[in-house]
């Protein structure tokens, strides 16, 4: 994690994110920016480049406390989550695509992309079993993602994928209770769609941009 090429942006405090990020290589009237949530340290995800699309990777520090996996923070101070708002933040405004983001994530990055999704109020958030409730932050806002839901805001369309639901099953508990918690406040969220699990996990994301390019065209 501290190759020197990487890029990183850092706070007041001189924390850091490093992250990659690779602009479209083709400019159409369709480039979006996808940020891609991933705490494995997976080689594919990490340097992910795929057609049209602006890709931003942020990358946790493999020392940082079980927190940071959910791009947060450490010890209750969640400057992990302030300084990836701020980097999708620039990097939208400078590639003029703040009307097209969308994030990726499974599991604990499943958390931060839903969570980060509605802070930057992405278009859509493709989550595959996500976590939703952290027991260890149990009495703050962001121990329970529901609480970041309501009637009056704009929030992203949410796609959630779990085991159960790819085998034609219900959802788990923690995705049943957020799609609830959507559907209370009438958020529009899918279980329908789960793009069919692959060994390598870049050619899953790239199901799913290729279902977003798809879901945008036909507007």
């Amino acid at each position: 994690m501290h190759d020197e090429t990487l890029l990183y942006i850092e706070d007041d405090a001189q924390r850091k994110l490093f992250y990659r990020f690779t602009p479209a290589s083709l400019i159409s009237n369709f480039v979006p920016l996808i940020v891609i949530l991933d705490d494995t340290g997976c080689d594919s995800l990490q340097n992910f480049e795929y057609k049209m699309w602006n890709v931003l990777t942020p990358l946790v520090h493999n020392g940082e406390e079980q927190t940071s996996s959910f791009w947060l923070g450490e010890r209750g101070d969640f400057y992990l989550k302030d300084l990836l708002q701020k980097l999708i933040g620039e990097i939208a405004d400078e590639y003029e695509c703040e009307d097209h983001i969308y994030l990726y994530g499974k599991a604990k990055s499943g958390y931060g992309a839903i969570l980060h999704g509605i802070l930057c109020k992405a278009n859509a958030v493709y989550a595959y079993e996500p976590k939703i409730k952290l027991e260890e932050l149990i009495g703050s806002k962001e121990g329970d993602l529901t609480q970041f839901l309501n009637a009056s805001d704009t929030f992203p369309v949410f796609y959630l994928c779990d085991d159960a639901i790819a085998d034609g099953g219900t959802p788990q508990e923690e995705t049943a209770y957020f799609v609830d918690a959507c559907r209370k406040y009438d958020i529009n969220v899918h279980v329908d769609f789960c793009a069919k699990a692959m060994d390598d996990i870049s050619e899953h994301l790239k199901t799913v941009l290729d279902f977003f390019e798809r879901i945008d065209s036909e507007g």
